[in-house]
């Protein structure tokens, strides 16, 4: 969890998804198309230890068919857009487009 800030309800479902995990980062930007308004997130979730490639890969795989609870706002598409391995730390990014409702 990223320190000194609450979760949103984004980056619980994500932490429910992959527990051990860890936010790193969390960055929200406004986006508007001509019929529909919300945001882009990038969250950048670190996981470690042994097994982490294989809890990674099996994250990325489910991300997309994920329900996520949001408060106002729904999920239209999620994805893990990079992986970084390092050792046995891996660092996912997950790009997502959430719709106001």
């Amino acid at each position: 969890m990223m320190r000194g800030a609450s979760p949103s309800g984004l980056e619980r479902g994500l932490l429910a998804l992959l527990p051990d995990a860890a936010i790193i980062t969390c960055r929200r930007t406004a986006w508007h198309s001509a019929t529909f308004s919300g945001e882009r997130v990038v969250i950048q979730l670190e996981l470690a230890g042994p097994g982490s490639a294989s809890r990674a890969d099996a994250f990325a795989a489910a991300l997309p068919e994920a329900e996520f609870t949001l408060r106002k706002q729904f999920v239209a598409d999620i994805l893990v857009s990079d992986t970084q391995l390092s050792g046995e730390t891996i660092r996912l990014t997950v790009d997502a487009l959430l719709l106001d409702e």
